[in-house]
């Protein structure tokens, strides 16, 4: 038999590292295919070996001496399974002693290898990576059966190695999209921080615009909270305790009273809330039940049915009167809270106390 194809071939050698199956932990599934091998061919060894520049690496083996099954590979001057590689064929040596292709070959003396069956580990791509071999110590007649046989199970292997290329493949796509997500979130942290220096400077230089102005940057750092806790979270999930802490944490005060379950909010859900909780903790720090000693705040949850319901109520303040003209705050519930989160908002003005309650969908 004579070879042709190249095993040091770039694309294949390429093509072989990209399965991430070089010097990876023996795997259930390969070792399977190996035992099965033995028991369905009657022989006393199976390799499933893939073939590397200049060594095969055994990714399941059964039946082989020592040290070769605790190394996990030979090098080619000690492989038959090159050979399949080469040319892309079964190979079926009755007796390796005679066959002038392996005749010489130190698998021979080393692994004990006298009758071997080897079909090709093919790619969809074409490249050919390795063998699946069944081994015998004695000289032994291969049937036709037997390679068939052999061949369904080089087909199970296939089956394995796309899945974990596939594996593979998503997984360097999540992480190319988590670096750009990072990178993203990093801009936009850096745009919120250029923004509110931007906002400073103009308070120095015109002082009517002060008070505007630290409303303004308030509101600008509460995005920032919420959108750090977005970008530690990723995708995932987002704790309402830990928005609410966040959004807390300025007052350092204990006047303001939480109770609820863990509640879990999607990042956008989290992002408008911590939006509307400031502006609650604002005008209450300003106007509200806040800006007096003897005031309080109960803020309180609930959630059933994918759906969250919060409560804040205020009271011990100075007397409630309903604005005369809808502000931000207004917008903020009516047009965001409410309508862009398929939510309701209610807020009830009495005398002894400004009482919010949020009804809103726990996914956007």
């Amino acid at each position: 038999m004579t070879s042709d194809r190249d095993a040091s071939a770039p694309d294949r050698l390429t093509a072989l590292l990209q399965t991430e199956l070089l010097d990876s932990p023996p795997e259930p599934g390969f070792d399977r295919v190996t035992r099965l091998t033995t028991r369905l061919l009657q022989a006393p060894a199976a390799i499933i070996a893939l073939v590397d520049r200049d060594r095969q690496f055994f990714k399941s083996s059964i039946g082989l001496c020592e040290p070769w099954a605790s190394q996990r590979e030979t090098p080619l001057s000690h492989s038959f399974c090159q050979h399949v590689v080469t040319s892309a064929e079964p190979l079926v040596i009755g007796d390796a002693t005679r066959h002038p292709l392996v005749k010489d070959n130190l698998a021979i003396p080393s692994l004990g290898v006298i009758a071997y069956l080897g079909v090709p580990l093919k790619l969809p791509s074409g490249e050919v990576i390795g063998a699946l071999c069944a081994i015998d110590h004695e000289p032994r007649q291969w049937s036709e059966d037997d390679i068939a046989q052999l061949t369904e199970l080089s087909e199970i292997v296939m089956d394995e190695i796309a899945l974990r290329t596939e594996n593979a493949r998503r997984r360097s796509i999540e992480q190319h999209q988590r670096v750009l997500v990072h990178e993203l979130n990093h801009r936009v942290k850096n745009t919120l921080a250029l923004v509110d220096s931007v906002i400073a400077l103009s308070i120095r230089a015109d002082a009517a615009l002060a008070e505007f102005g630290e409303t303004l940057r308030g509101r600008i750092a509460a995005l920032t909270r919420s959108h750090a806790l977005a970008l530690d979270r990723g995708r995932e999930a987002i704790a309402l305790n830990e928005l609410v802490c966040a959004e807390l944490a300025p007052l350092q005060s204990e006047r303001v009273a939480v109770d609820g379950p863990i509640v879990q909010l999607a990042p956008g859900v989290a992002l408008y809330l911590s939006m509307g909780l400031h502006e609650l903790v604002t005008n209450a720090v300003k106007y509200g039940a806040l800006s007096t000693e003897a005031g309080r705040v109960a803020l309180r949850w609930t959630h059933a049915d994918e759906r969250l319901k919060l409560s804040w109520q205020e009271n011990g303040g100075p007397p409630v009167t309903p604005p005369a003209r809808n502000g931000f705050g207004s917008l903020l519930f009516e047009r965001i809270l409410g309508a862009a989160l398929k939510g309701e908002v209610t807020r009830d003005f009495a005398p002894d106390g400004l009482k919010v309650t949020f009804d809103l969908p726990l996914a956007p």
